[in-house]
Order: C-alpha cells, then sequence, then structure tokens
C-alpha cells in the first residue's frame, strides 16, 4: 500500500515516546490543539468565503490557463548559448539515427490519426519516450568513458561528448513531461516529485555509496563526520526510508568524546532521552508517504502527515526544551547566536542540543521549510529538486499570506484531488527561482547547466536550441515529442508592428531578427528542416536494412523528417526543394528509388511533387532507353495522358512504318510484356497503387495492344479461317479508334480517340489485304478463301475512309506524309530514297506527335540507324502498292475490294449462306 494513509502502522507509535512530559500535554504525532490545523490554511473569515474563492478561481482558471506564461529568467542567455553553439554535425551511428525515427513514426502510426484520442496519445508519447530514451542512453553507455573522474558538477562532465550532454538534458525533459510507472501492469503517470528524486538519484548522485559507507562504520554510523549530513542528504533527495534507517542505526551509545578511547558522549538518561527523541523522529519518518514511495505532495495524505509531524515537532520542543519555551521566533534565536537565554536553554535541555538542533533540521526539511532545505543543498540542482519535493509554500509568511505564491494559487494547492502536471510545472519553476534568489549561481558558460535551468523554467524552445548544438536526432525527436504532446508552445512569428521604421542592425540589437530561421518558421521546423538537409547528405544509412531487409537513404528519412513540420506550405516547400535535388541525379536505373519517391510523397500527401517525380523518370526513360512500358506506367503514375499517348503514339507509328510488331517480343521490357501477356493481372497490381493511373494504361494499351494482336496472327506460319477472322477484327478495331477524332469528317480532338487519326491511312492500307485485289476477286492472302470481314466491319472501314476524306487538308495530309514514310520503309521501296530522308523533309517532322521533337528525332534515329530488321511477315501489304502511291490510291484500292466483297456477301446471304 501506497504510504501517506494517515497513520497505519505508526497510529500509536507515541504510546509512551514522551513520558517526563508535563500532564496535559498532546501526545504522540496525532493532532494536537485547534491552533495545530490552523496553521495550514490561508487567513480567510469562514470555510464559505475560501469555498467562494476556490469556486472563483477554477471558473477563470479554466480560461486563464491556456494562456498561462511562465517567467523565463534566463531565456536571454540560453538564446545566446545556442546561437553561439550552431547547429551539431550528423556523426551519430546508422542505429542511433533509424532507431529514433521508427520510434518517431510509431507516435504517427500509434497516437495521431483521424479521431485522435488524447489518452491514447498520452499513453504513445509516454511510450516512445521512455523507449527513445533508453535507445539513448544505450549508446552512451557504449562510448568510451574518461579514465579520471570529474569534479563534481552537474552534468555529465567536462570530457563528455556532445551525444552525452545531449542524452543528459533531453533524457529529463522526457522523464519531465511522460513519466510512467508500473501498477498492475498498466502504465500510470506517477508524481512529478518522484520523477525528480529518481533522476536526481540516477544522473546527479554527488553521495553513491555514502549512506551504506556511514552505515558501516564502526564503532558506530553516528561516529562518522558526515553522519548527520548524509542524513540531510537522504532526506532532502526523498530517500526518506535511508534516513530513518541511518537515525536508527546511528548506535548512539557508541558515541565518544574526542579522541578514539575517550568517555561515552551519551550514557545514563542523557542517552535514553537521545534515543527516545530520535525513535519519535524516525516513527514520524516512516509515516512519511515518501516513505513509501508516495510524492502526490497536494494529496490529503500528505496533508495530514504535515499536521502530525508539526504536532510532533511541538512536542520534540517541549520535551527538550520545557513547556514555557514554545516560542517559535525565540526557538530559532537561539539557534541563531549564543545569547545568554540560548545558553541557558542548552544547559537546561533534556536532550543533548547537538543531537536537538539536527533533530530539528529534520523536522524543518520535512515540514518543507525553504531556507532549511537550501542550506543543505550542495548545489543549485538539488537545491531546485529539494524545493519541489518538500516546499510547502501553504505555510504563511509574516504577511499570512503563503510564500511565494497569490491567493489563487494557494487554494488550488489547499484543495483536495490530483494536482495536474501544469501545477507541478509552475511549482517546479517557482523553486528553481526561489533557489536562484538564494546563494546559488549557474555556470552560464556551461551550456548543460542553462539547458538545466530551461527544463526547470519549461522553456523548452530553448531546450531544443541547445539540444540542436550537440545532436540534431535528439533535438528532433525531443521537438517532435514535445509538439505532439503540447508542451511546446505553436510558434508564433515575432512581430514588427510599430517598428517599420527600424532597420535590420537595429532589430538585432532588439533580438528580433525576422531573417532567422527560428523566428520564420519556429524552433521545431527550423531544426526539422537543418536535421533533414543533414540526413539528405548522410550516406552511411544505405549499410544498414530494417526488420523487413529494406535499406533506407537519407533522402528517404530526409522526406519523412520534412513531412512532419508544422507548417504545410514550409515542409511542401522544402520536401520540393529536396526533390528536385534528387531528380537531377535520376538515370535510367533509378526505378526503385523513384518509387520509394513516389510512395513517400504520396503518404504525405505531397501529391504534385509525387507526380513531378515519376513524370521526370518517365522522360529520362523515353530519352535514354526503349523501355517503353516502365515509361508508360511512370507517365499513367504521373497522370499524364497525353505523355502516356506520345509513347503509344511512337509503338504504333513504328510498328506501321515496318509493318511489324515494335518492339519485337525478344525486346519488349519486362513491364511492357506484362501488359501485353496478363494485362487484366498486371493492371490489378497497379490498380492497388493508383486506380486513375491503371485506368488511363489499360485505356492507352488497347490500340496498341490490338495491332499488335493483329500483327502476330498474320506472321503466324500456319493462320486458320478463324484467325484471319481475330486479325481483321483486331485491325478493324485499331481504325475505329483512329477515327474518332474526325467522325462525320470534323476534328474533334475532345473525343480523345485512343489512337491518333494521323496513323489512319496507314491502318487502312493493312486493311487492303483482307479485302477483294480489284484486278482478281478470289485473292485473299495470296489464295482463294472466304471473306475475313464481316458487314460490320466493311461499314466501319467505309465510314473511315468517307470521314478521311471529308475531313480538312491540315489532318488528311499529316496522314498522307506518313503513309508516305511507311511505303519508303518497304524493303526495295523508293530508290534513293529513306524513311528517314522523307522524315526529315518538309511537313514529315510535324506528323502523329503534335510537335514531341523528342520522339520525333528518337523514331528518326532509329530509322536511319537501320533498326529496320528483316522481319518474316505473313504478308507484306505495301508490295501490292506503286513505289509513288499516294492516299488516294490506297483509298480507291480499298473501296473497290470493300464494294466487291460486299456484293459478294448480299449474294451469298441471298443464295442462303453460301459463298
Amino acid at each position: 500500500m501506497r504510504g501517506g494513509q494517515g497513520g497505519g502502522e505508526h497510529d500509536d507509535y507515541d504510546a509512551d515516546m514522551w513520558l517526563d512530559m508535563p500532564a496535559g500535554t498532546p501526545r504522540g504525532g496525532g493532532i494536537g490543539d485547534e491552533s495545530d490545523l490552523m496553521m495550514l490554511n490561508t487567513p480567510a473569515a469562514t470555510e464559505r468565503v475560501r469555498r467562494e474563492a476556490e469556486d472563483i478561481f477554477r471558473a477563470s482558471s479554466m480560461n486563464a490557463g491556456a494562456a498561462r506564461r511562465r517567467e523565463y529568467k534566463f531565456a536571454a542567455l540560453a538564446k545566446d548559448i545556442y546561437g553561439q553553439m550552431g547547429t551539431a554535425e550528423l556523426t551519430e551511428p546508422p542505429q542511433v539515427i533509424l532507431g529514433t525515427e521508427a520510434m518517431i513514426n510509431r507516435l504517427y502510426d500509434d497516437g495521431v490519426g483521424e479521431n485522435e484520442d488524447d489518452e491514447k496519445l498520452d499513453d504513445t508519447l509516454a511510450t516512445v519516450a521512455s523507449r527513445v530514451a533508453k535507445l539513448w542512453q544505450g549508446y552512451v553507455d557504449k562510448l568510451p568513458q574518461p579514465e579520471e573522474d570529474h569534479a563534481a558538477e552537474i552534468g555529465p562532465g567536462p570530457h563528455a561528448s556532445a551525444f552525452e550532454n545531449a542524452n543528459y538534458l533531453a533524457n529529463l525533459a522526457l522523464q519531465l513531461h511522460h513519466s510512467r510507472y508500473e501498477d498492475g501492469g498498466q502504465a500510470q503517470l506517477e508524481p512529478l516529485p518522484e520523477t525528480l528524486f529518481r533522476w536526481l538519484e540516477d544522473h546527479h548522485n554527488l553521495y553513491a555509496g555514502q549512506v551504506e559507507d556511514v552505515l558501516h562504520f564502526r564503532p558506530s554510523p553516528a561516529c562518522h563526520s558526515l553522519f548527520w549530513q548524509s542524513v540531510f542528504i537522504a532526506l532532502l533527495r526523498g530517500k526518506v526510508a535511508d534516513a530513518a534507517n541511518l537515525l536508527r542505526q546511528a548506535g548512539w551509545g557508541h558515541v565518544q568524546r574526542g579522541q578514539r578511547g575517550a568517555d561515552y558522549a551519551y550514557t545514563g538518561q542523557a542517552l535514553e532521552n537521545v534515543q527516545r527523541a530520535v525513535e519519535a523522529t524516525v516513527q514520524m519518518l516512516e509515516s512519511c508517504p515518501g516513505c513509501d514511495e508516495d510524492w502526490e505532495i497536494w494529496s490529503s495524505d500528505w496533508t495530514l502527515f504535515r499536521v502530525r509531524a508539526q504536532g510532533s515537532l511541538e512536542h520534540l520542543r517541549r520535551f527538550a526544551e520545557g513547556k514555557d519555551n514554545l516560542n517559535e521566533s525565540t526557538f530559532a534565536a537561539s539557534r541563531g547566536r549564543a545569547s545568554m537565554a540560548g545558553l541557558a536553554r542548552r544547559a537546561e535541555s533534556q536532550v543533548p542540543w547537538d543531537i536537538y538542533e539536527n533533530l530539528c533540521v529534520i523536522f524543518d526539511i520535512v515540514l518543507g521549510s525553504p531556507t532549511t532545505i537550501l542550506g543543505t543543498a550542495q548545489d543549485w540542482c538539488e537545491a531546485t529538486i529539494g524545493l519541489f519535493g518538500w516546499w510547502d509554500e501553504r505555510r504563511p509568511d509574516k504577511n499570512g499570506m503563503p510564500a511565494s505564491m497569490s491567493r489563487s494559487q494557494a487554494l488550488v494547492i489547499a484543495s483536495p484531488g490530483k494536482a495536474d502536471v501544469d501545477a507541478y510545472l509552475d511549482r517546479l519553476a517557482r523553486a528553481f527561482h526561489m533557489a536562484m534568489e538564494s546563494d546559488f549561481q549557474i555556470n552560464a558558460m556551461s551550456a548543460v547547466e542553462v539547458g538545466m535551468a530551461s527544463i526547470f523554467e519549461d522553456n523548452i524552445k530553448a531546450v531544443v536550441g541547445i539540444l540542436r548544438g550537440w545532436s540534431l536526432p535528439v533535438a528532433s525527436a525531443v521537438a517532435e515529442i514535445a509538439s505532439l504532446g503540447r508542451w511546446m508552445p505553436p510558434h508564433q512569428p515575432s512581430g514588427v508592428f510599430g517598428m517599420e521604421d527600424l532597420d535590420m542592425d537595429d532589430l538585432e540589437v532588439l533580438g528580433m531578427d525576422p531573417r532567422s530561421p527560428d523566428e520564420v518558421d519556429g524552433i521545431k521546423d527550423s531544426t526539422l528542416v537543418q536535421y533533414a538537409q543533414s540526413l539528405a547528405e548522410y550516406e552511411e544509412l544505405s549499410s544498414m536494412h530494417d526488420k523487413s531487409g529494406v535499406a533506407k537513404d537519407g533522402w528517404e528519412l530526409a522526406i519523412n523528417v520534412l513531412g512532419r513540420m508544422d507548417s504545410p506550405e514550409r515542409s511542401e516547400e522544402m520536401v520540393g526543394s529536396l526533390v528536385r535535388l534528387l531528380l537531377e541525379k535520376l538515370d535510367v536505373d533509378s526505378s526503385k528509388m523513384v518509387d520509394r519517391i513516389w510512395e513517400l510523397l504520396n503518404g504525405l500527401g505531397m501529391i504534385p511533387y509525387a507526380e513531378e517525380t515519376v513524370e521526370t523518370y518517365g522522360d529520362i526513360l523515353k530519352r535514354d532507353s526503349h523501355r517503353y512500358g516502365d515509361a508508360m506506367r511512370y507517365y499513367a503514375l504521373a497522370h499524364r495522358p497525353a505523355k502516356v499517348r506520345e509513347v503509344m503514339n511512337l509503338l504504333i507509328s513504328y510498328s506501321l512504318v515496318q509493318s511489324a510488331a515494335y518492339p519485337p517480343t525478344a525486346d519488349l521490357d519486362d513491364y511492357l510484356h506484362q501488359l501485353l501477356a496478363d494485362r487484366n493481372k498486371t493492371l490489378e497490381r497497379f490498380a492497388a497503387r493508383d486506380l486513375e493511373a491503371a485506368e488511363l494504361l489499360g485505356k492507352m494499351l488497347s490500340g496498341y495492344a490490338s495491332l499488335r494482336q493483329f500483327y502476330d496472327i498474320r506472321d503466324d506460319a500456319h493462320p486458320t479461317a478463324t484467325a484471319r477472322q481475330q486479325a481483321a477484327a483486331a485491325l478493324v478495331s485499331v481504325i475505329a479508334s483512329s477515327d474518332d477524332n474526325i467522325r462525320g469528317g470534323l476534328y474533334d480532338q475532345t473525343r480523345d480517340g485512343i489512337v491518333s487519326e494521323d496513323f489512319l491511312l496507314a491502318l487502312l492500307g493493312e486493311a487492303t489485304a483482307f479485302v477483294s485485289d480489284p484486278a482478281n476477286a478470289n485473292i485473299h492472302y495470296g489464295r482463294a478463301a472466304e471473306p475475313a470481314i464481316t458487314l460490320d466491319q466493311i461499314d466501319v472501314m467505309l465510314k473511315a475512309v468517307e470521314d478521311l476524306q471529308a475531313v480538312g487538308g491540315r489532318v488528311y495530309g499529316t496522314c498522307d506524309d506518313f503513309l508516305g514514310v511507311v511505303l519508303a520503309a518497304v524493303p526495295g521501296g523508293l530508290k534513293g530514297a529513306t524513311p528517314a530522308d522523307l522524315m526529315t523533309s518538309g511537313a514529315a517532322g510535324s506528323y502523329v506527335l503534335g510537335g514531341s521533337s523528342v520522339m520525333v528525332s528518337q523514331l528518326h534515329k532509329s530509322l536511319s540507324g537501320g533498326a529496320l530488321k528483316a522481319v518474316k511477315r505473313g504478308w507484306d501489304w505495301r508490295k501490292a502498292m506503286a513505289a509513288k502511291s499516294k492516299g488516294e490510291d490506297v483509298l480507291r484500292r480499298l473501296r473497290l475490294g470493300l464494294a466487291k466483297d460486299l456484293a459478294a456477301l448480299w449474294l451469298a446471304e441471298a443464295d442462303g449462306g453460301v459463298w
């Protein structure tokens, strides 16, 4: 059971403690007369008035609490310190960087969502803060330690590395705001005094092992020269049980006067009185809630304990000095100077005066006397935490008001219930400022001490600034946890209203440089930007792999970091700058990197930059490779239908020029092969990444896939009648698609035809192989066969012919130019002319691609470089055409053939379907 429950096993500790006291004297640690209770109350006329004041304060604090401003007395010094420190270089090992990043990402995965749950977020923050602190401490433990111990001081020491200093401050800051203890398997919020006392023991223990040394001293612990100091320090540092144990095992009967071998100091009645007084003090300490690690100092248990401790102190005074010497001010004066009255009291005391004075110091610490606490502490850090844990701010000063508090604050503290974190942090700042008003001073040249001061003042911006000078990963993590935990105030740019006449030098003198990144972006975002910039240049990360075996580069972490900035606009701006730098380094083999950038940017909601990345990579593939499938895929991810169409037009145009499928099956890149071999499954996988892109790619692919199917069937060594029909159907579907934009003889590009109208004449030329030759009506595929085309297909081709002849001269002229390129490419074609010659002359350079000089150049390069390979074709329609044939020649031949086939089909239908 946690201590401070109003007595428990110690309720009757005073049964025979004060046997020598006058009759009628209140006994034990219980509550004495009414004045004992009144000591802890603020002056108020009645209880009703006090309750009304509490209600008024609570109502006002609901509105004023969020706007509370703490006094930062060391803010200017801290800003000067971290301004001189600058920004640390990124020297931490990959394990520390990746481990920290993984835990910070967990905050957003587990704690932050569309429906934010404050309790869940708080638990996640506590878990992550604990684990990241453990990670950093683990790294510090592996660092080489200096051979010589440093002098007792605040911080890791003068020889500590920058990371050790950062870990020292960050550990305290995180514990201060996200400390937990385990209770039945559940993490519970622990009182802040308990947290700070534990931190003091773990990280600022100047007396390690001293209690054990004193306990084992012979002839008795009380003979040790540091006995009383050890008791006071143990108590001041929250080690109540250690202080009680020292007193209980002191061995008063073995204390000697002077040198070893002299007479015993305490014998007979004096020894009995010492033991009685000390035992009463021990039992008082053992009844303290802190003895059972209960440090909820504003609870009713602590209030009752202090009332009883005050009564026990009064009993000690009566026992030691007699009932006529109860005036506290007179008693304090007698301890402060050797007056005649004081000497007389010493002589009359029933308890040896040195014992009595030291026991009173114990009571003063327990009852929260700031003067005694400050006088006992060894440095300002210990003084601050000692005051924070023990200071009773409700004790009235000479004016009847609680020390260093307003009346409203006193009412809140005096009210029952669990204190909140903000109230504790306010108390910590007051304790620190009181310590600074005493004889203690901070070393203004020590960044560690100034950082500690900033933590005690809850100036988290200064803390992050100082951490940034030692370690960017630590500073960034603390900044993000503080921002999500709402213990870092949101950024408010410094205003220069009313200072328009001041130049930059004047503003800098006033500490208001509007050009400072911290002033522009805020300390958190500014730190994240600097961290991301260092990560982008950090090359060692690629040597590490996560649990799934995936390596991460510095730029990948940098994008993640920038994506967590508070300002969306600034975040996108910085990510855009980083992405453009990355794009300059891309080559045709950067597909994995591009995929990771795209996924990261999409996950962060930065769609324009994601699209810019894949579009740029698509341009590289189109320019420097023949990976047409990959190029189309990345253009589709970029949602650029015009660029997908350009690649598709290149493939169709090259296929038509050589009257064969291009690229050949053996030369297909992997993705294009997957699209053609298993279109549905490939697009399904693609749709899982981007449904719109998959729909775009599937639509654009259909025309090229149908044309390729036609060529594959045509070039089969032994095509069947069914195969011929399938080939015709595939070709006619491509013709219909090419005719979409000029339907009815009117050019309308908004129809968004899948296959360009520029290819229509060449496609109709391919179709001449399926119709009757005007000179020989029985020639189909070079031999007698039944027609491969249907009435509906004839209708489609006739409409296409009519539309092409009716459309404007520009469209028809482009079709005719491309037809010339196709005819020139036939083996043994135009004498003295090549397809390359035609493409570089006149209007040929503007065909099909609508000004895409890159695509025209690539096709020209392929043609001029002899890329037209010997292809084994089932037939080549171009061989039946004259060398100087024009578009009207192709159309005339096609119309005549279609007319004969249509007449033959009508006759066959009239004869009962017999050919």
